[in-house]
């Protein structure tokens, strides 16, 4: 019994540092979070309300310690999407990145507002209608549109302690 009583004062020490490594650190608000996107995104095919996913793009570090580890889980939302049209209108995407979700349970509220809006090629669509032929103005633009490993910047919202 005495043995026992012993190793589990000899590990105790071990197991509240593994338990309170991250206790206390705090994510300051404006701290630059770098969310890498989990897959491809395109106005032709997402629509508003959709909820997409990244992930932490590499280890976060504070005080030379790993606070959150490269693959947390992050999400957003896709908050306009317009496929490109005829006459070379090209196509809109954007979304914010709003939280962050750590291991331990915690969440943390993340902000930032990405937007791809292309400029549209309408005036080249029609001098080529007027040019060339009227089978010109059935011309698409481009869509708008990121591929996944695409890193983003995303700020901590308000301070949260970890």
């Amino acid at each position: 019994m005495k043995k026992l009583i012993g190793l589990l004062v000899m590990l105790l020490p071990m197991y509240l540092w593994a338990q309170t490594d991250t206790t206390g650190i705090v994510l300051t608000e404006g701290t630059i979070i770098k969310a890498e996107l989990a897959q491809d995104i395109s106005g032709k095919t997402a629509s508003v309300g959709e909820t997409i996913d990244f992930h932490l793009g590499e280890d976060f570090i504070i005080n030379n310690k790993v606070a959150i580890q490269k693959g947390a889980k992050i999400t957003g939302t896709i908050t306009e999407a317009e496929r490109s049209k005829a006459l070379g209108k090209k196509g809109k995407l954007a979304f914010s990145i709003d939280y962050m979700y750590l291991p331990n349970g915690k969440v943390v509220k993340l902000r930032s507002q990405i937007a791809k809006n292309l400029k549209g090629s309408g005036a080249a669509v029609a001098a080529g209608a007027v040019l060339l032929s009227p089978v010109a103005l059935l011309f698409n633009g481009k869509n708008a549109k990121y591929e996944k490993g695409t890193v983003f910047n995303a700020y901590v919202d308000k301070d949260t302690v970890l």
